[in-house]
């Protein structure tokens, strides 16, 4: 699997307004993309506080970290603040879009009611359920999307360590 996943949305987590997958290409040899549930879910929570306690351990491996939620920029900043994140926290939500739309022009959802990611929506078609990783390499002209990871249920994601691994092979280090 090699997609090229290319993006430009809104971070309600610590950075910039708009976090581009071109701005990290340039930053970073492999980004870590953490897709989060929604905001009641428990292990999402626990997942992304992980993930921002190991953020210096990927820095220190050129790998950059972003998370991404299927909702508003003030859930993903009050995520910021109450989970004390170090890394952006994108939002990216299918509702309205047209690719995951069905025949009544409504946007779909996972069969629980989830919603669906749009720009990231390569990374969720790769992951079994969420929250789940993605791993860009972004060492070439495009970031491509070169492995996914989740898990038949929601306590399978993928630990800060498991997920540095696999980036690390990805990079062949």
């Amino acid at each position: 699997m090699q997609w090229i996943v290319r993006f430009e949305l809104p971070n309600g987590g610590p950075g910039p307004a708009t976090v581009a997958s071109d701005d990290l290409a340039a930053e970073f040899d492999a980004v870590v993309v953490l897709l989060l549930r929604d905001h009641y879910c428990q292990v999402s929570r626990d997942r992304a506080g992980a993930y921002s306690d190991a953020f210096d351990e990927f820095a220190a491996a050129d790998i950059g970290v972003v998370g991404a939620l299927p909702d508003t920029e003030e859930r993903a900043a009050y995520w910021r603040d109450r989970y004390d994140l170090s890394y952006p926290v994108l939002t990216d939500s299918a509702e309205g879009a047209s690719a995951a739309a069905d025949d009544t022009g409504t946007a779909t959802a996972m069969t629980d009611g989830t919603p669906r990611f749009d720009a990231l929506s390569d990374v969720e078609v790769g992951v079994d359920s969420l929250p789940g990783i993605g791993v860009l390499d972004t060492r070439s002209t495009f970031p491509r999307l070169v492995y996914t990871e989740g898990g038949e249920t929601l306590q399978d994601c993928p630990s800060p360590d498991e997920a540095l691994d696999a980036a690390l092979d990805v990079l062949g280090e």
